[in-house]
């Protein structure tokens, strides 16, 4: 058996169960598991040699099958070219997350703000984070996460990434709020959970293996976002920005929850399928 046979063979399995996108997982778990580029499959010609790997690969293949998600099983991801160890107990980035970042880092740009103070709430693995710290060199970046098993992974990832201007914090931001002065930051950005309660438990396989407390926005999914305006909004600088990701029927609920708070200029941004995903703003002071 060659590695285009393993391909040819793992790619129908996947399809077979339904699995999106099964040429692509295969190449992943290929290259994860032989370190095999698809290029080189057909200058290889017996990768039964690798005992140990192949055994672990048709687990692997196995637990995929079983819509366990790719990439807890290859242990890491890239997100807008910073590489994250991921595994069980922290969100997947997604690249629909990708909007809300650049949309902060537009806002930012217009002010021409090159050394930001700025806090990620609901840090996860420290994707948005990490990506704000490597495009601005001289910025600060709290990452603000409760979980235990996330807060482990964004220390890793903020290492693996030599960004030391991410300061990570242990810390609900329901309370976080009061360690902070009004007026402190030039941005708050967020991923905040924002599922209903009520549909955790109809979402795609892969995503019930995800954590439930990053998904969990309550009983309308708009606890989070309250908390956010209540206690979050009033820490920004008189001009200070705003990005949130929403889920796609939330985008106008948000909007308006923010221009009540202050912020004016509320933009409401698509994600790559064409629905609404990110609100934003700027925090205009009424002297």
């Amino acid at each position: 058996m060659t590695y285009t046979d393993i391909y040819v063979k793992t790619v129908q399995t996947l399809k077979a169960v339904g699995i999106d996108s099964p040429e692509y997982d295969t190449r992943c778990l290929i290259k994860y598991f032989f370190g095999i580029d698809r290029v080189d499959y057909n200058k290889q010609t017996d990768p039964l040699n690798e005992n140990n790997a192949m055994e672990n690969f048709s687990l692997a293949v196995k637990k995929r099958a079983e819509r366990y998600p790719l990439q807890y099983i290859i242990k890491s991801w890239s997100f807008m070219d910073c590489e994250l160890s991921l595994g069980e107990g922290v969100l997947i980035p997604n690249d629909d997350t990708e909007v809300c970042v650049r949309e902060c880092m537009r806002l930012l740009d217009e002010k021409g703000c090159n050394s930001p103070f700025i806090i990620d709430l609901c840090g996860g693995s420290g994707a948005i984070s990490i990506a704000l710290a490597k495009k601005y060199p001289k910025s600060t970046v709290i990452s603000l996460e409760l979980s235990n098993d996330a807060y482990e992974y964004l220390c890793v990832n903020i290492k693996k990434n030599n960004t030391t201007n991410v300061l990570p914090v242990k810390g609900d931001l329901f309370s976080c709020c009061d360690n902070y002065g009004n007026g402190s930051f030039d941005a708050v950005i967020s991923n905040p959970p924002y599922i209903r309660t009520a549909e955790i438990n109809y979402l795609q396989p892969e995503v019930q293996y995800e954590p439930v407390m990053a998904l969990d926005g309550g009983e309308d999914g708009l606890k989070f976002y309250r908390a956010i305006c209540e206690k979050w909004i009033a820490k920004l600088k008189n001009g200070g920005i705003i990005s949130l990701e929403t889920g796609e029927e939330q985008a106008e609920i948000v909007g308006e929850m923010l221009k009540s708070c202050g912020i004016s200029d509320v933009r409401i941004l698509q994600d790559i399928s064409g629905l609404d995903r990110t609100v934003s703003g700027i925090y205009r002071i009424v002297q």
